[in-house]
């Protein structure tokens, strides 16, 4: 009977360990500075850009339509005071300015669908054009008998120069929230100068009022154009978090698929039917820590009917280890199928880990044969342990020492001669790696051998695989809420009665 990798286990418990976050990013520059430029030059913030840039136009659209409820008002209040045909420059004006803007639109949709990049001069035209509206919308007011020159520098339609500004912060560019301020302020001082010296009445009585009054509209210009600028800075700064974050997500994603195949693929290796070998029970089981580890069991049929078991556990766990496990795995398998002697075979084997396993990393391999209805089972380990033996007519364990170090570390070592245990029925060997051993409960106090023994204990009598179900679930009970830190893995043999 053998046990299968998780389906006759209780639920394991959250193990608390999550896929890294990667890198955390650090907005940490001046407005437009180098290391912003070099963190959003990528589709996606460009692609932000437009999108934003396509909501700034919406909503200048949606102004000239309350313009032209005002311009409208205007026109009616001008015919009221026998003022004829005063409205419809107006009109004309914004009718062209709302045709440019749904062009720019059109233009900036498409380029949204084409993935095309639109350059720096275009963006600095477009502020340019848009700050031309107030600024002829000025002009056409000095010569009109309705305000005239007197209160045009003062109308509302000043106020259509810091509409333009704020919206400004949409491009996400501090550079051009500055240049649409500059250019708002620079066109409202040629207003200014072209009122003063066609127009020298309007300052004759109060001439200082009148130009500090142009003055202060200019710096207030120039000033919104910089407070939009700061605005438009941070912004940036948000979107480029935000899209920053929406990046490490999706390589979190990717990452998690990766990892939940290669998961899918270890476990795949995991043998899912027991060896049928009479007078034996064999069952193995493995949980890693995350979603690969560098434990696993195996059981493999030689040619002559014996099957060899084996226990395995690759230094740390994740995506190294399990590379590991696989190179130490498809060597074993290879290795075992020529090579019969248990102590050549190790000799092997740690040369060829030796030889492929980074500095650091190495493996823990215990390694059994078991003959059909032979008592006697050569047993080798390398490193591994611990090696127990459950006698049932002594009630009690042997344990047994490893033969020499882990494979990987010493390539030219040479292992002694493999244990000869002799397993009369009921006797039960059990294999298991280190996670079950070292798993500490909160109060920092291990599982242990001596647990893991009473637990093998209670449940002598019972197949393979429910014992190796029974030691799991006691070492979840132990731990409590402490997480999973380590890979499990438990091989058990037990001696039966041959069948007749």
């Amino acid at each position: 009977m053998s046990l299968s990798t998780k389906e006759t286990l209780p639920a394991p418990l959250p193990d608390g360990h999550a896929v890294p976050r990667g890198e955390a990013f650090e907005a940490r520059c001046d407005a437009g500075g180098p290391m912003v430029e070099s963190k959003i030059k990528s589709h996606s913030f460009k692609l932000a850009e437009l999108r934003s840039e396509s909501v700034r136009v919406r909503a200048i659209l949606i102004a000239f339509a309350g313009l032209l409820v005002l311009i409208l008002i205007r026109g009616i209040a001008s015919l009221a005071q026998g003022h004829r045909g005063e409205a419809w420059p107006f009109a004309l004006l914004l009718a062209a300015a709302t045709v440019y803007e749904v062009l720019w639109l059109k233009f900036v949709r498409q380029a949204v669908r084409s993935n095309e990049e639109v350059s720096t001069a275009a963006w600095a035209v477009n502020i340019i054009l848009e700050s031309l509206l107030p600024t002829t919308a000025l002009f056409l007011q000095i010569h009109t008998s309705f305000l005239g020159p007197h209160r045009a520098l003062t109308s509302p339609v000043v106020l259509a120069y810091f509409l333009f500004i704020i919206l400004s912060t949409l491009h996400l560019s501090p550079v051009l929230s500055r240049v649409a301020g500059s250019f708002s302020a620079a066109e409202y001082a040629a207003v200014s100068i072209y009122v003063f010296l066609l127009f020298p009445e309007v300052g004759a009585h109060e001439k200082l009022v009148a130009y500090s009054s142009a003055f202060s509209y200019m710096a207030l210009l120039i000033m919104g154009g910089f407070a939009a600028g700061a605005v438009a800075h941070q912004i940036r700064l948000h979107v480029v978090a935000a899209l920053r974050e929406a990046e490490n997500q999706a390589k979190i994603a990717q990452l998690q698929r990766n990892l939940d195949i290669a998961r899918s693929i270890q476990q795949g290796l995991l043998p899912k039917v027991p060896p049928q070998i009479d007078g034996f029970d064999i069952a193995g089981w493995n949980r890693p820590a995350d979603e690969t580890g560098g434990d696993y069991f195996d059981w493999q049929q030689l040619a002559d009917g014996r099957v060899v078991v084996t226990v395995a556990d690759v230094t740390g766990h994740g995506i190294g280890s399990a590379l590991g496990m696989a190179a130490s795995r498809a060597y074993a398998r290879a290795g075992l199928a020529i090579e019969p002697n248990l102590c050549e075979f190790l000799g092997r084997l740690n040369r060829l880990l030796h030889q492929d396993l980074p500095a650091g990393k190495f493996v823990t391999m215990a390694t059994g044969v078991v003959s059909p209805g032979q008592a006697t089972l050569p047993l080798i380990s390398a490193g591994h342990g611990p090696l127990l033996v459950y006698s049932s007519q002594e009630d009690q364990f042997r344990s047994y020492e490893a033969q020499g170090p882990p494979l990987g570390i010493f390539p030219n070592f040479t292992y002694r001669c493999q244990h000869m245990l002799s397993l009369a029925p009921a006797d039960i060997l059990v294999l298991v790696t280190d996670g079950f051993i070292e798993w500490a409960n909160a109060d920092d106090e291990d599982f242990g051998q001596n647990r893991l023994e009473e637990v093998i204990r209670a449940n002598r009598d019972m197949p393979s695989a429910k014992i190796i179900s029974e030691l799991y679930s006691a070492v979840v009970k132990f731990a409590g809420s402490t997480p999973q830190l380590d890979d499990l893995t438990a091989l058990v043999v037990k001696r039966v009665c041959p069948s007749s």
